[in-house]
């Protein structure tokens, strides 16, 4: 029965058994692993968000992953770009009836993606994360109350875990949407953090018509704080990583 239903999660698209690399963590974290840490079995130093099979098994974990590598050259340069995205298996579900946040500060449907681009035997990581507004919601949302004890608990955690953040909200700024995203604004701004910068993105109005040439608005606005956010190339100083600017 075991077999069976290993075999069948196996069999589902994004579903992955790795015994030699950990996909559950990203380059910059597999970098900054101490001695006793890269001693540990796979399962027990995985990060718990991205293993699905965590109830069940101790020796093998299964994680929901999608992975692509691509080979690539510009000006003569090739190198290989490896795509990541990690599923976590807290709060995952379908869309519209699985949204907001719980009382662990976990999204609903969060996905980290990491992009690594290996280049003449080195490695750079860059780190992004997606997941549903983090407020107490359903497909109606209720925004009046239960807000404020979760929200600051899920950016107290992503900011440990990623550092400087930049929200990117793409929902819609007019109809039922719009009191979801003036909530959003308010919650982030009630933060007060200098971690956190939040942008709003009608992407709906802006984009509509397949004006896909008018995202170059929200790559202007992203542009101004690139040099902020880092990415990481590691490399054998002293055993540290070093995290370079964009």
């Amino acid at each position: 029965t075991f077999v069976l239903m290993l075999n069948h999660v196996l069999s589902v698209d994004g579903f992955y058994l790795s015994t030699t690399y950990d996909l559950t963590h990203t380059l910059q974290q597999l970098s900054n692993t101490s001695t006793e840490l890269q001693e540990m079995s796979l399962l027990e130093r995985a990060d718990q968000r991205f293993v699905w099979n965590g109830h069940l098994l101790r020796e093998l974990s299964c994680h929901m992953v999608f992975i692509t590598i691509h080979s690539c050259s510009i000006n003569g340069k090739y190198f290989n770009w490896i795509l990541i995205s990690r599923r976590s298996c807290f709060r995952a579900g379908v869309d519209y009836y699985v949204r907001g946040i719980d009382s662990e500060g976990h999204a609903a449907n969060f996905v980290e993606t990491e992009q690594i681009v290996h280049y003449n035997g080195c490695k750079a990581s860059f780190v992004q994360t997606r997941g549903s507004i983090p407020v107490f919601r359903s497909q109606r949302p209720n925004l009046k109350s239960k807000l404020y004890g979760w929200f600051p608990k899920h950016f107290d955690s992503q900011v440990i875990i990623y550092g400087k953040q930049v929200i990117i909200n793409l929902v819609n700024q007019k109809g039922s949407e719009k009191p979801l995203e003036q909530t959003y604004a308010r919650m982030v701004s009630s933060l007060g953090s200098g971690m956190i910068r939040y942008i709003a993105f009608d992407f709906h109005k802006v984009c509509k018509n397949m004006r896909w040439d008018q995202l170059s608005i929200l790559l202007d606005q992203v542009s101004e704080i690139q040099d902020e956010l880092r990415r990481c190339v590691p490399q054998q100083l002293y055993g540290l990583s070093r995290i370079e600017p964009m």
